[in-house]
């Protein structure tokens, strides 16, 4: 394979994840409202979901697991993946106690404005790694624009 071949290929696979990725964060928010309304506290919710989750990521990715430990990742990989792993723990959380409060159609868009906080914190932290254009900033701007006229739209 050519390396346009593996960029084009790479791209849609990029496109296709993200795309596979939004059906199960929209799946998730009705789900999500369900099960803080007649299974368990939000708390409760947010253990149940990292714990399954994390038992069905170690089930399909525990070659590579022991694959990446046996490296032994720096102390300062193993710092930036806890910092991920403590923003993604607190964000299903604030997820459930959003759903738990509000309906799922006000709390799934306006948790989608992630965009905006990733431009900046890219700004702050990853200046020289990541190229943030005008045209991402738009985007990250529109995406809230859309937001607030959903969220205007659903009162």
């Amino acid at each position: 394979m050519t390396l346009t071949g593996v960029a084009t290929r790479q791209k849609v696979l990029g496109y296709s994840s993200a795309l596979g990725a939004a059906v199960c964060y929209g799946a998730l928010a009705v789900i999500g409202r369900k099960v803080v309304i007649d299974v368990a506290p939000p708390l409760v919710a947010t253990s149940f979901s990292m714990i399954i989750g994390t038992v069905i990521l170690a089930a399909i990715f525990m070659q590579q697991i022991r694959t990446d430990l046996v490296r032994r990742p720096a102390r300062k990989g193993w710092l930036f993946v806890a910092l991920a792993g403590g923003s993604a723990t607190w964000g299903v959380t604030f997820w459930y106690l959003a759903l738990s409060q509000a309906p799922a159609i006000l709390v799934a868009p306006l948790t989608s404005i992630y965009p905006v906080f990733s431009v900046l914190l890219a700004l702050v932290f990853l200046r020289n790694t990541e190229t943030i254009s005008r045209r991402t900033v738009l985007g990250a701007l529109l995406v809230t624009a859309g937001v607030v006229l959903i969220t205007l739209g659903s009162k």
